[in-house]
């Protein structure tokens, strides 16, 4: 039988902490979101043994938060527009690494990504549902913040 370390990951935006078994990163790494900032992060084997520390047993260790989690629909609807914002544009980045820093050269980062912004920008009306994504500025702003790295441009 085959033994696994257990790793502990910090996510690098919030630095919220996660057990890893060893056994289940694959050789290129895995990417992994952060259930609490929703940032998105690879966790790659050399870096674990690098960075990580190993845990005292091989049972990972629960998770101590100074409060209970509150049930997923009980979550303020303005935190969960945010949130998913977050995701939404991460994940444009994430999924077009190249393209996205070609764009940021060029500067044609809204004619690169114009097909993708519409894409996400149905999935998050989808979501949060018409009056709360038409009511807020979430997506635009996390368009700015994260896209067009602070650049006011959407």
């Amino acid at each position: 039988m085959t033994s696994y370390t257990v790793f502990t990951v910090h996510c690098p935006s919030c630095s919220a902490s996660y057990p890893v078994d060893s056994g289940k990163v694959p050789e290129g790494g895995i990417r992994a979101r952060c259930g609490n900032c929703a940032n998105v992060f690879l966790v790659e084997l050399a870096r674990l043994r690098v960075q990580g520390a190993p845990e005292s047993s091989g049972r990972p260790r629960k998770r101590r938060q100074s409060k209970p989690p509150a049930p997923f629909a009980t979550i303020d609807p303005g935190d969960r527009a945010a949130r998913l914002a977050r995701v939404l544009v991460s994940d444009m980045i994430s999924y077009h690494p190249d393209r996205y820093e070609r764009a940021l050269e060029r500067g044609t980062l809204q004619e690169d990504f114009a097909d993708e912004v519409r894409r996400s920008w149905a999935e998050y009306v989808r979501q949060v549902g018409q009056a709360a994504a038409v009511g807020s500025r979430c997506f635009q702003d996390e368009l700015n913040a994260t896209l067009a790295r602070g650049q006011k441009i959407y």
